[in-house]
């Protein structure tokens, strides 16, 4: 694959590459709040020399404890420039959560945003002598993020990535979704997730601006900012779905990602209906986010730079985006595939998505893949969300539940009626149950768990 005109080399920092090439487009944009490619180069070159005062040097972590914001964009990339390691956590985690992170990391560099114990750091614009900006070189194979883990199962793990792996994501991602200068990239999921932390990488090292919005995302905001990429998860995209205005007649989208959960085969038909190209696109932390994307349909692509294959069912994953190795564990070893718990089929390019491994379980005698019974509930029209799991049951072993997220009401009824002709007895859900408020990206697993024996043990 040929590399982009515009997209900075490996070797290099891509903000103090564009503030070169281009110096005064548009970097980032906030709200009325324009920042070109020079004066980005120049706040990063700041604040990066303010944390080597502060006695980082290469290979220390830095922990940020922070929403999406413009100081923890500027973060990011002064730890790319000077080999520190960017480690993004969610900041509505309980404070219990921040520090079993924070003990894992074991780092003295802290900052998190209106807190005593945080590193003090100006993130105000100073004005500089000089705005000319010169190539600067990066050790590309140096480790410069670690990003956690949805942990929907269990303690999340600390994924390492060097800027190679971020690198070779970004210019396999331009082969189905290109982005280039005079492009909006919306800022619209969270950098403690690699999907957030991939849209910045992918947006700047094209030269591309980077939309940042303080308010959930509207169709007003949308044509207001001129965004022309967009990533998305489910439920936002239900809400903007819900909104007439949101049709690619009144907007300027090229290109809708789309990934985090399974969506609605009625969803995509709306998406398609409105004239909007879409991608599907699965993807993991380990493989720094996308692994395979579709175009305007459910069929998944292997995306360049990425290598899978198949063994006992189960997606094996290797490449120039494969992680370099989770934090407490040593570095894997070089060019291996790694198990990702995803069962799928491959024929040449194509991968087709079955479920996790580690989500099967079996009820009386019968293996149960929740993604299955997933797939049939999104069918059902009065639903938007479903999440099966397993509890325990004395006949069985185990069986079904459902936690469903309904679009006007409760309507468990009609559904169970609806399942009835779809699946196999042991395969329905014996109880369904209204999805809670969740706080990341993907359901959890234990919490729903716990949630679910407390309200059966009550009812």
């Amino acid at each position: 694959m040929d590399q982009p005109l515009n997209l900075a080399p490996l070797h290099f920092c891509p903000v103090a590459w564009q503030a070169q090439l281009n110096p005064h487009l548009i970097a980032i944009q906030l709200d009325d709040q324009q920042i070109s490619f020079t004066e980005l180069h120049q706040r990063v070159d700041d604040l990066g020399q303010q944390l080597v005062k502060l006695s980082m040097k290469k290979g220390d972590r830095l922990a940020c404890i922070a929403p999406n914001r413009l100081s923890l964009i500027l973060l990011q990339f002064a730890c790319l420039r000077h080999g520190f390691i960017f480690c993004p956590i969610n900041e509505k985690f309980n404070q219990a959560e921040i520090q079993q992170r924070l003990t894992l990391l074991n780092t003295a560099f802290i900052w998190q945003e209106n807190t005593a114990n945080s590193l003090d750091l100006n993130f105000k614009k100073t004005i500089q002598q000089s705005a000319t900006a010169h190539p600067i070189q990066l050790d590309a194979s140096a480790v410069i993020s670690i990003i956690f883990t949805s942990g929907s199962s269990g303690f999340p793990k600390a994924v390492m990535h060097n800027f190679s792996n971020h690198y070779y994501s970004a210019l396999g991602s331009q082969s189905v979704i290109p982005l280039s200068c005079g492009d909006n990239n919306l800022l619209s999921l969270p950098l403690f997730h690699i999907s957030g932390y991939a849209t910045v990488m992918r947006t700047l090292l094209a030269g591309a601006t980077l939309q940042l919005l303080n308010t959930k995302i509207s169709t007003e905001q949308l044509l207001k900012a001129k965004i022309t990429h967009l990533s998305l998860v489910s439920s936002q995209l239900i809400t903007l779905l819900e909104d007439v205005n949101f049709h690619a007649n009144s907007l300027v989208i090229k290109h809708l990602l789309l990934g985090g959960s399974a969506f609605q085969s009625a969803l995509l038909e709306q998406v398609k209906t409105r004239g909007f190209a879409y991608h599907l696109s699965y993807g993991s932390t380990e493989m720094a986010s996308q692994i395979a994307t579709s175009t305007n349909d459910e069929i998944l692509t292997l995306l360049p730079y990425r290598k899978m294959k198949i063994v006992d069912k189960e997606i094996l994953l290797a490449g120039e985006t494969r992680f370099v190795g989770y934090f407490s564990n040593p570095k894997i070893a070089e060019n291996s595939y790694f198990s990702s718990s995803d069962l799928g089929e491959l024929s040449g390019n194509v991968i087709k998505i079955s479920g996790r491994k580690d989500r099967q379980f079996i009820s009386g005698g019968e293996n149960i893949q929740p993604e299955e019974i997933e797939k049939i509930l999104l069918t059902f029209s009065g639903l938007s969300q479903a999440y099966v799991l397993p509890i325990n049951d004395s006949l069985y072993g185990q069986r079904p539940i459902a936690f469903i997220k309904w679009d006007n009401g409760d309507q468990g009824t009609q559904l169970k009626a609806f399942m009835e002709d779809k699946l196999i007895a042991f395969k329905r859900p014996l109880h369904y149950l209204t999805f809670p408020e969740q706080q990341g990206m993907k359901p959890n697993k234990k919490l729903l768990t716990d949630i679910a024996l407390k309200l059966l043990l009550v009812n």
